[in-house]
């Protein structure tokens, strides 16, 4: 064989390969908003609920609290309104790990994580490592159903 055919036959096996690699790693790569926990891949977020609590026996006192499907959801207020609630992601934006408990209204980030990062019921920070806010969610309510979109 001479150098010349070795050359393009290797050119184009390169070329085959890196297609097919290609082919294979293809998706949603980098996606900076990962469709959220029980959310069908593609559905578009909203159109299902990441939360969705009966208001008549969760979270029925202020300052009680629900991590669950991703989200933390605080009453801050008795009355059954939007505003007497906070609903952020359970993810610390600090390194990823799933937030711990709410500390009189304080969002902690707890041993699985071990940097301490606290962050205020409107999910800005309150005590670093961490330099980001959480995502903050909207809370809808029908009579005693709350759901965090």
């Amino acid at each position: 064989m001479e150098r010349r055919d070795f050359l393009s036959n290797m050119g184009i096996t390169l070329a085959i390969v890196c297609t097919g690699g290609l082919a294979a790693c293809g998706g949603k790569g980098d996606d900076p908003t990962p469709d959220p926990p029980g959310n069908p891949p593609g559905n578009p977020p909203g159109n299902n609920p990441r939360l969705t609590v009966n208001l008549t026996n969760q979270v029925t006192t202020v300052g009680s609290f629900l991590i669950s499907g991703g989200v933390v959801l605080i009453r801050l207020a008795a009355s059954n309104v939007p505003a007497s609630f906070s609903a952020v992601t359970s993810t610390c934006t600090h390194m990823g790990c799933t937030l711990s408990g709410v500390n009189n209204g304080i969002i902690e980030c707890g041993s699985a994580c071990g940097h301490g990062s606290k962050f205020n019921a409107d999910g800005s920070v309150n005590t670093g490592p961490a330099t980001n806010a959480l995502t903050k969610y909207t809370i809808e309510i029908s009579g005693n159903t709350l759901t965090v979109k």
